[in-house]
């Protein structure tokens, strides 16, 4: 199955809430959202209630923990961090998420061994206390610049080693990383390769054109204004029959997202 949708509630919806959110998605012609806790956690009484309003529209939930989180960082940052990625997973919990992203930390002035060494020990320490109160995932998101942890590489290392991890696959801060390394569907089919060894049933994606540089991803643009080709992911997805969550990223929200849905549209036609 491939489901599409935003990321936070889109842009057109007149009433600001994420119940809201979810139903007018629906009414898109959508089939996911992603909820953000960039700004602010939910009650979880409302956790409860966008579960019941997701399983009622059909739109499969995703949750994003706050963006900054350090793992690799001194005492004090790894505290606030950690309790974050707790609150996030039993929010996403609450509403029935399959799984949360979250970003993992910063190099600073550790060699990548020693970031890699406390990034992985401080996620078993979630992971352990997590599997005794939900079945929510942990995804791992790829990121945009290279001072910050998250290659592909190291995001399928430290998966490798923490069990109830999975990678998220944020196609344009991979592209992004490797200077514009995503050019041909052969490209992106080596990035589903790399993770082929973890054994994936889904694949949770993240797309949005990106600007970048030599030292790695720059800031998000609409699709079309970036160079990373989507309708190749989409025929990539459907020649291999991945099931995936795809999430749109964009600054357009919506209208990229439903944009995403016309070319995954025309994939299925020129792969008949």
């Amino acid at each position: 199955m491939i489901r599409i949708g935003p990321a936070g509630i889109p842009l057109s919806c007149k009433e600001r809430t994420n119940i809201d959110g979810i139903i007018y998605t629906r009414c898109l012609g959508l089939s996911a959202m992603e909820i953000r806790f960039s700004r602010a956690f939910v009650s979880e009484e409302e956790a409860r209630q966008i579960k019941k309003a997701a399983k009622k529209s059909g739109i499969e939930i995703c949750v994003h923990a706050p963006y900054y989180i350090n793992l690799a960082g001194d005492e004090k940052n790894v505290k606030m961090s950690v309790e974050k990625i707790e609150k996030s997973l039993h929010l996403a919990n609450l509403m029935g998420a399959r799984i949360i992203t979250t970003h993992l930390g910063f190099y600073g002035g550790l060699s990548k061994k020693e970031t890699m060494k406390r990034i992985v020990k401080n996620l078993r320490e979630i992971r352990n206390r997590a599997m005794k109160k939900g079945k929510t995932l942990i995804g791992l998101e790829t990121m945009g610049k290279k001072e910050v942890f998250g290659s592909i590489e190291e995001i399928v290392e430290v998966c490798k080693r923490v069990r109830g991890t999975v990678p998220v696959l944020d196609m344009a801060h991979i592209h992004a990383r490797g200077n514009g390394c995503l050019r041909e569907k052969e490209d992106i089919q080596r990035i589903f390769d790399m993770v082929e060894s973890l054994n994936l049933n889904h694949y949770l994606i993240h797309i949005t054109g990106v600007k970048y540089d030599s030292s790695g991803e720059l800031y998000h643009t609409p699709i079309k204004k970036g160079d990373f080709p989507v309708i190749k992911l989409m025929e990539c997805i459907l020649e291999n029959g991945y099931d995936v969550t795809i999430i749109s990223e964009s600054p357009l929200v919506e209208h990229d997202a439903i944009y995403a849905q016309i070319l995954l549209d025309r994939a299925m036609e020129m792969i008949k």
